[in-house]
């Protein structure tokens, strides 16, 4: 389409494609046809050596340089790191050198990658053009997506070797070791001297009194980001955590946790003060509540040890690490059986049975008001078999026991047989069961 401009000038219109999907504007046909691509999942570039596939072809060059093609070598002068392509050392060397060529025209913020520069970019447009299709919370950039889509999906493919702990990123799984596993308390802050394994900006805010984040609803204002996302839900009415059994929805994921609580009869939160099995929560603040009443204590925290009483659990850590009469030292690790964490076999096992089972009979089991353990164990002995109740066990290799019990009890022989040809373990089939 042509157009006559100033002195019969002819201009050439300038033809505009718009993505269908999020509304972004591009000049050539070509860049809209690329830029689809983030919202279809199309990978059409595929290695011939080991089948993965790119959506990019500079995608696809780079994984033959990097992995089929490694036999040249860059190396980073200042640590000695190597990198098979030449950009990948560029953008290496300014972790060293703190160079950030890439500047914000609407704040001072600047950036190291072209990439971080256009997510960064979002902020101050409030574009979010990726949309989760099963809850319909939006984000700045696809890698945000597939995480939280991860999340629907339950989704963790980064396992710690040493506790069963999962995690949906890498770099979650990195400081969960270096945080909980080794201890490591990098951060202190200056004005009260409390030490910290992370997240010391945002415990200085409390003390400048700053919340940088506020809400475009309302005039509600947050110290974290994360904050301001569960406060925007009770505008959006959104609810993206799903409970497993009863499909109850929640905004926040303390609260599902709670919720599942109800199913599993499991109360983490024991008092050290009454006799043992004797009182226990299925919430802290509860069990706060008990300490102050019964025992006239605002301090619930109790060494096994020397029976020291302290407000906070990190004071209570921190106490064990010195107390010389203490055996057993406490620890953030939460329980794990082949792998999996002791409540996730709880949450599952309640799927299970609520599958396999009529609600009369879960009824008379006490299953929502008994520990669910209780319920797998009075449902083997109800059945004419031996439920394990050996009291050498702890409460998590004796649950496993009990599950494949009721496991060789339910599934036919002839697939029980084949699991166990294919060297299928208990987690995997509870895991497969109750999808």
């Amino acid at each position: 389409m042509h157009a006559h401009g100033p002195k019969g000038k002819v201009k050439l219109k300038k033809s505009v494609h718009q993505c269908e999907d999020c509304g972004r504007e591009f000049s050539l046909a070509y860049n809209l046809k690329k830029h689809r691509r983030t919202h279809t999942g199309e990978k059409p570039y595929v290695c011939k050596e080991c089948g993965l596939s790119y959506s990019q072809s500079g995608g696809l060059r780079n994984h033959i340089l990097s992995i089929h093609r490694s036999d040249r070598v860059f190396i980073c002068h200042y640590c000695g790191k190597g990198f098979p392509i030449k950009d990948r050392l560029k953008l290496h060397l300014r972790t060293h050198t703190g160079e950030k060529p890439y500047s914000c025209p609407h704040c001072p913020k600047t950036f190291a990658r072209g990439s971080q520069l256009s997510q960064h970019l979002r902020t101050h447009t409030k574009d979010r053009p990726y949309t989760c299709a099963e809850c319909g919370a939006n984000f700045v950039c696809r890698s945000n997506l597939l995480n939280h889509v991860k999340r629907h999906q339950n989704e963790r493919e980064f396992v710690c070797h040493k506790c069963g702990k999962s995690f949906i990123r890498r770099d979650g799984l990195t400081k969960h070791l270096v945080w909980y596993h080794a201890n490591y308390k990098a951060f202190e802050c200056k004005i009260c001297y409390k030490k910290y394994k992370g997240h010391l900006l945002q415990h200085m805010r409390i003390h400048m009194a700053e919340k940088p984040h506020a809400c475009s609803q309302c005039d509600m204002r947050f110290v974290q980001r994360s904050q301001l996302t569960v406060h925007e839900r009770t505008h959006s009415g959104i609810k993206p955590y799903r409970c497993a059994v009863c499909h109850t929805a929640f905004a926040h994921s303390t609260a599902l946790k709670m919720h599942v609580r109800r199913h599993t009869g499991e109360k983490p939160f024991k008092c050290l003060i009454c006799p043992p099995g004797e009182k226990a929560f299925s919430q802290l603040p509860h069990l706060k509540k008990h300490m102050l009443a019964i025992h006239k204590t605002n301090e619930p925290y109790i060494c096994t040890g020397c029976k020291s009483h302290f407000k906070q659990k990190t004071q209570l850590m921190e106490h064990a690490e010195s107390c010389e009469k203490l055996q057993n030292k406490p620890t953030n690790e939460a329980p794990v059986i082949a792998g999996m964490p002791l409540d996730r076999m709880r949450l599952l096992l309640a799927v299970l049975l609520q599958k396999i089972s009529t609600p009369e009979k879960l009824k008379s089991l006490g299953y929502g008001k008994r520990l669910i353990d209780h319920v797998l164990r009075d449902s083997i002995t109800q059945s004419g078999r031996d439920a394990c109740k050996e009291a050498d066990l702890n409460e998590a290799e004796s649950l496993k026991r009990n599950v494949e019990i009721l496991l060789e009890w339910t599934v036919p022989k002839v697939y029980m047989d084949r699991f166990k040809q294919e060297r299928r373990t208990i987690v995997d089939l509870l895991e497969e069961f109750t999808s």
